[in-house]
């Protein structure tokens, strides 16, 4: 059997990283070996502690494409499963040079700024010496060699949270432009008036300084969480994304019996069914999101639980890695 690598140059903790840690889960649940390889070290110890609680190898090169050519040489019968865009640029052009199998996901739907948009245009020009799995059904009009493949997330089961007089709302993610931070700031600040309403912001990024500068009182601040635990005091979460693939968030909620209120973005509707999974936007407008907040308040207990009862659901038929696994077998272990 080849040996199965997931390739990617990690600093943070995000929907990549999630993913990685979801994929081991499910490697491991049908016995297929795999291990992760970093690019370099920047000592993600978030990352680090997930895997070494899985009991998953991983390794750090120093940084050069040069050292991916000596391991990848060392380890001939090697599949190298690239995340991000750094490791997936520098793994496809190695992976010519060796013969190995490259296999590439492209996660992002967002074009990005600066040295995030040069790499966005690079990974996608060099997408044709992989095979390439996309996100969402809209980049495989810009990624060669390319099919679908759902996000996943190898489900925990929880129970439903019980009913209390607060409301918790909360934003979970980079706060960077694409992700859209900003809205749910100005989310919080038309519900000011609203005590039982409390609003949340999970996660850091460029952005944090200027809208701890614009928010009410009415929002709290808890920056990166190095942990699952934080899905225990939310009750709703918010998705006010600019671009979007299909959000690892979204499917980590749902998991644990949270409400999703989300923009109709990238490959958020293919999750999202309004009224019966979750509430979409109709378009970006910050009215959009207020009236949907609103929809919830109107709600009855009974009538969240129906939203949540349909999302594990589908949760389970659709996003819980079964079909996933046979599509990706059929990547790794092709002849």
């Amino acid at each position: 059997m080849r040996n199965l690598v997931l390739f990617l140059d990690s600093s943070l903790f995000g929907g990549i990283e999630s993913h990685i840690v979801e994929l081991v889960k499910l490697m491991q649940r049908n016995n297929v070996p795999v291990s992760v390889l970093f690019y370099q070290d920047h000592h993600n110890m978030q990352l680090y502690k997930l895997l070494e609680a899985l009991n998953c190898t991983y390794q750090c090169l120093d940084g050069k494409p040069l050292s991916l050519h000596q391991y990848l040489k060392q380890h001939s019968n090697t599949v190298l499963h690239t995340h991000g865009y750094k490791a997936g640029i520098i793994g496809r052009l190695t992976c010519k040079v060796t013969g190995n199998l490259c296999i590439s996901t492209y996660h992002a739907g967002e074009k990005g700024a600066g040295r995030v948009r040069l790499y966005n245009w690079l990974d996608h020009l060099t997408s044709g010496f992989s095979q390439n799995l996309v996100v969402a059904q809209h980049l495989k009009n810009t990624v060669k060699n390319s099919e679908f493949i759902a996000n996943f997330i190898v489900p925990n089961n929880p129970k439903l949270k019980p009913s209390n007089s607060v409301l918790n709302i909360a934003f979970v993610g980079r706060l960077s432009y694409e992700k859209g931070p900003d809205r749910f700031v100005a989310l919080a600040q038309h519900f000011t008036q609203q005590p039982r309403l409390q609003f949340h912001v999970y996660g850091d990024g460029d952005m944090a300084s200027e809208l701890k500068r614009n928010a009410p009182k009415n929002i709290q601040f808890h920056g990166h969480q190095s942990d699952k635990s934080l899905w225990q005091s939310i009750d709703v979460l918010v998705i006010c994304s600019r671009e979007e693939g299909l959000p690892m968030v979204l499917l980590e909620a749902m998991d644990n019996k949270i409400v999703c209120i989300a923009n109709r973005v990238g490959a958020i509707d293919s999750v999202i069914a309004h009224n019966q999974t979750g509430l979409l936007t109709d378009d970006q407008t910050q009215v959009a999101l207020v009236n949907r907040l609103k929809t919830l308040l109107f709600m009855s207990q009974q009538e969240r639980n129906y939203l949540i009862k349909n999302a594990t659901s589908k949760l389970h038929r659709f996003y819980s890695g079964r079909e996933q696994f046979t599509q990706l077998s059929k990547l790794y272990f092709k002849p």
